[in-house]
Formats: C-alpha cells, sequence, structure tokens
C-alpha cells in the first residue's frame, strides 16, 4: 500500500515543486520583469534554488525529531528540484542577462569572484543528481553516502555567492543563512555526538 502511495503522489509533489518555475515563466511573458527581466529571473530562481537546498538539509531534523518519515522518501525529489532551479539560475544568466555574448561573460568572470562559489556549488549538486539514482547507489556502495556528503560542500559556496556580491540590500543572503547556519550546526554537532560516543564505545 505504501508504494502504491508513494507512485500516486510522486507527480503531485513534482507539480508542486514546479510551480515557481511556472510562476516565474508565466510572469516573464506576461511583462511583469521588465525593462530588466535578466536580473529579476536570476534573482528568483536563486532564491528558488536556495530554499530547495534549505529543505535538504531540514529533511534530517525533520525526519528525526518530528517522526515524519514519509517525508525522507522525497528527499531524492527535494535535492533534484534544488539542482533544476541551480541550473535554471545558470541558463538565465547565459540567455537572459548575458545574452550568450562571450566577452560580457569573461568581463564578469573577472570582475565578479562570488560566480566561481556559485559554479563550485553547482558542480558539486551536478555530482549528487547524477549519482543519485538507485543504479549509482548500488555502483557507488559504502562510497555513496561520502560522496552526498558534499552537500554541505555546495551549501557553503552557496552563502558564499549570496553574501560575496551583496552591495546594499542584504535581505535574500540574510534569510537563507538564518536557516543554513542552523541546519549545518544541528549536522556537524550530531556527527560530533557521534563520533565522541563510538570513540567511548
Amino acid at each position: 500500500m505504501s508504494v502504491f502511495w508513494d507512485r500516486k503522489e510522486k507527480p503531485y509533489v513534482m507539480l508542486l515543486f514546479l510551480m515557481p518555475l511556472f510562476w516565474m515563466v508565466g510572469s516573464l511573458f506576461l511583462g511583469r520583469y521588465f525593462p530588466d527581466p535578466g536580473k529579476a529571473l536570476m534573482n528568483l530562481s536563486g532564491i528558488w534554488a536556495s530554499v530547495f537546498i534549505i529543505a535538504v538539509l531540514s529533511m534530517t531534523p525533520i525526519v528525526k525529531y518530528m517522526s515524519l518519515r514519509v517525508v525522507s522518501r522525497y528527499r531524492r525529489f527535494v535535492g533534484l528540484t534544488a539542482f533544476f532551479y541551480a541550473i535554471f539560475h545558470l541558463i538565465t544568466y547565459l540567455v537572459l542577462f548575458a545574452g550568450l555574448n562571450l566577452s560580457w561573460i569573461v568581463s564578469d568572470l573577472l570582475d565578479k569572484p562570488y560566480i566561481y562559489a556559485g559554479v563550485v556549488a553547482l558542480m558539486v549538486l551536478s555530482v549528487l543528481a547524477a549519482t543519485s539514482t538507485k543504479s549509482m547507489m548500488k555502483r557507488l556502495g559504502k562510497r555513496w553516502k561520502p560522496t552526498h556528503k558534499f552537500i554541505y560542500l555546495a551549501v557553503v559556496c552557496v552563502v558564499a555567492h549570496l553574501w560575496w556580491q551583496v552591495k546594499s540590500d542584504v535581505t535574500v543572503a540574510l534569510w537563507v543563512s538564518v536557516f543554513i547556519v542552523p541546519l549545518l550546526s544541528f549536522r556537524f554537532n550530531q556527527i560530533y555526538f557521534y563520533k565522541k560516543y563510538f570513540k567511548k564505545t
């Protein structure tokens, strides 16, 4: 029964996760982001990528302390959605913001070093997305969990990416940090506790 429920609900969960994309694309065609649609979509797609990264980190405490084990079955969905919005963020930059202009992109790479932090985060998310399938889990075996712990590197790079580009408005960077820092602290404290406990035993 639980397997049937899982398969039945997944399309609705996917549709829910895609709602921000429909909203952004619809708003773009309705002209709500003009005169600078590239900048607006970059900001929004980056925010939604951050939201789903926060959601991934939230899975562990939610399952552990709220006994909502049903949530854990969508962990991969949430992670892939974070990757999807990060890719959308990159495509928006390349197409709408930089206009596929190579000289513009090179200039940004020289003048805006925070881009490198974003690229590292995206590269890590790409590896995690590519190894999230059941076949890759079997192929990697014991190496799968250590590989997916690189999510913490991606998270740190996301925070650096946000704060590094701040000029005056710190709202987005601050709110993302408010959620991410406690979740990272929880995870690192948990790892420290287990290491300390197993050393004693």
